[in-house]
């Protein structure tokens, strides 16, 4: 008798979604802490003991402290509770490759996912921080929460009743061939999962088999693109390059903390009808900037030039343009988050892009300040090698969305914009939102306009078009070109960095191969690599950092790389969903560009200290135009958080 399709994917965490150490020794080496005693050996009598108390607050039955005070205790003094916390939280190492994209292609088909773990709750909360795929599932059941183990057979009589799924429609991966074993015992369809090999390819390989995935189905588009905070784990070029774990830490505890000063492009001429001026602002974001400038000058805000946005949450220092033809300069600002720091005329506009860089000085906090020395080795390599030019969160928004945006405005997909900008089913979104979101899924638009929060300006903007009655179309484009085109170039970086991610993985990024387009770091010019010059002339060239391999900025324009870079560049877009076709038939296809994959990492610096805010490590350095601190900083220390304080 054939069995039924399954309705419900379920999965263990560890060794399926994340990677975990397998062995104490490994979670020593994780977080540098030295190997003591003799645990994990042959002649380790504690580990019965060990077991019992992990397993006991995996079922929830004594709190964090009181477990790492137990370990601690039976090590007798070979390890402190303090280490013992180190190698705990330690313990995950991050997403398996491909997980979120196998759980965004069942999303798609209507088909929850849902895991089943031993799992204690610091692990969980640990892991709801940092990791994408476990935000990426549906239903949520654990160990520590249902007071139960696997393969107990009562934790997955549980997950049943929970669910309200039968056993044959429950899909099932795990792991230890144990708890496989008492699932397939209840019914479920249960794999064993090899942990050392590729979960994902492994779970959609039998998911095929019992047609829950048909073999026309193709890959969806990353639930994530590369991002830096707390989201998903992008591979790290200092990971090949050097040795020790990820430090963590946490940036812009304090505007204070994160000091960014915009490097001129050229020299002003002193005359012209353009005031610029040099201003500093701190916890401001750039619109506010534009809005208080624009207001204490009475000019309109598109008169106002900029050539780049500046962080929010920062210190930061850049120069601005006021058109004021024939006019004097207004009386001196006062503003307790904003000063003018001097004036100068010129005959041009600041335009985006006129800056030769920016300066960061960054303190990471949450981190041991004796780990410094790691820091710096991993500082001079970069400075060695060059940092990877990808693109930070910021490009991507709050709810890490843009380029999905992007992707339905060069589709011309008004009416789904405009469900995933109002709508509740598209994405996480702030809980604030909730109830005007649900509104919006009623069409009840009037109703759904004095509950968006403060900074929800294009939802409130789209909700108050619909109560209009503004056809989809109208309702997009009010947002204005500016908005529109922003998202656009997010599609762009989120591909971009696609691509800047498998040439991580591949160990190419300090590589230019037959079929690269190039990146000549002087003058900023590209060319189609081919066989007339010889590969150790390009490696030299690469070597000296006078040229770069190059990733696409998709569009109309891009240069086409050839053979087997283009194929992958090609796959990257199509993860997307986009090709040259809809390209063509979009009435406003991005122009496109070519953008070094690598870029140059000047005047770093480091040091580490303990201020009254507690220890850090400052690391200061210049990027180029267009570069992302965040991206430096993840390769120096790890993801690491962003918390307001």
């Amino acid at each position: 008798m054939t069995r039924a399709t399954p309705r419900v994917v379920c999965v263990d965490l560890g060794g399926v979604v994340v990677r975990i150490c397998r062995t104490w020794q490994e979670g020593c080496a994780a977080v540098n802490v030295a190997p003591r005693g003799g645990w994990g050996s042959s002649v380790d009598e504690t580990q019965p003991l060990r077991h019992a108390a992990v397993d006991r607050y995996q079922r929830g039955l004594t709190t964090y402290q009181d477990f790492v005070a137990e370990i601690a205790a039976l090590s007798q003094g070979d390890y402190t509770p303090h280490e013992i916390d180190r190698i705990h939280r330690g313990w995950i190492l991050g997403d398996y490759p491909g997980i979120v994209e196998l759980f965004a292609r069942l999303r798609a088909l209507n088909i929850p996912v849902a895991c089943l773990s031993n799992t204690n709750d610091a692990h969980w909360q640990q892991m709801r921080e940092t990791s994408p795929a476990f935000r990426a599932i549906d239903l949520h059941h654990a160990s520590h929460l249902l007071a139960l183990n696997k393969p107990d057979p009562a934790i997955y009589a549980a997950f049943e009743q929970a669910t309200g799924y039968a056993p044959h429609e429950i899909f099932f991966a795990d792991d230890l061939i144990e708890n496989v074993r008492a699932a397939a015992a209840r019914g479920w369809h249960a794999i064993h999962i090899d942990h050392t090999g590729d979960p994902a390819a492994q779970i959609e390989q039998a998911l095929r088999a019992l047609g829950v995935l048909a073999a026309t189905d193709t890959p969806c588009e990353p639930a994530h693109p590369r991002i830096a905070v707390g989201d998903m784990p992008s591979p790290l070029l200092t990971q090949t390059l050097c040795c020790g774990a990820q430090l963590g830490g946490t940036i812009k505890a304090r505007p204070s903390d994160f000091l960014v000063d915009e490097l001129p492009l050229y020299e002003l001429s002193g005359e012209g009808e353009h005031l610029f001026l040099g201003v500093q602002k701190q916890d401001m974001t750039h619109d506010e900037l534009v809005h208080i400038i624009a207001e204490h000058y009475k000019v309109d805000p598109a008169t106002i030039g900029t050539a780049g946005k500046k962080d929010r949450r920062a210190v930061t220092r850049q120069t601005i343009s006021v058109t004021l033809p024939n006019r004097a300069a207004a009386l001196e600002l006062r503003h307790d988050r904003l000063a003018i720091l001097w004036s100068k005329r010129h005959g041009n506009k600041l335009r985006t892009g006129h800056l030769a860089g920016n300066r960061f000085v960054i303190r990471v906090r949450d981190v041991d300040p004796l780990k410094a020395p790691a820091v710096y080795k991993r500082l001079r390599e970069l400075m060695r090698c060059g940092v990877p030019n990808g693109f930070g969160p910021q490009r991507f928004g709050q709810r890490l969305n843009n380029h999905r945006l992007g992707r339905l405005v060069v589709e011309e997909n008004w009416t789904a914009l405009l469900k995933e900008l109002t709508g509740s089913s598209n994405l996480p979104f702030p809980e604030h939102q909730r109830a005007a979101r649900l509104l919006c899924d009623q069409s009840a638009f009037s109703e759904s306009l004095a509950l968006w929060g403060a900074g929800d300006w294009d939802e409130r903007k789209m909700a108050l078009a619909q109560s209009r009655g503004w056809t989809a179309s109208r309702s997009v484009k009010s947002l204005g070109g500016t908005t529109l085109r922003f998202w656009v170039s997010a599609l762009q970086a989120a591909i971009f960095n696609r691509v800047l991610d498998r040439r991580i993985e591949s160990q190419t990024l300090n590589t230019v191969n037959i079929g690269d387009i190039a990146y000549r770091h002087e003058g900023g010019a590209c060319f189609m690599v081919d066989a007339s010059e010889s590969a150790e002339s390009l490696a030299a060239r690469v070597a000296a950092f006078e040229i770069s391999p190059t990733g696409p900025l998709v569009g109309e324009r891009t240069l086409v790389a050839a053979d087997a870079t283009a194929h992958e560049e090609s796959a990257a877009a199509r993860a997307f969903g986009i090709t040259p076709e809809l390209l063509r038939a979009s009435s406003q296809p991005p122009s496109g560009e070519r953008r070094p994959l690598r870029i140059a990492l000047t005047n770093a610096a480091l040091e580490s200290g303990t201020d009254e805010f507690g220890g850090y490590i400052r690391v200061a350095f210049d990027l180029p135009a267009g570069a992302f601190a965040t991206v430096v900083i993840d390769e120096l220390f790890g993801a690491v958080n962003s918390r307001v304080v």
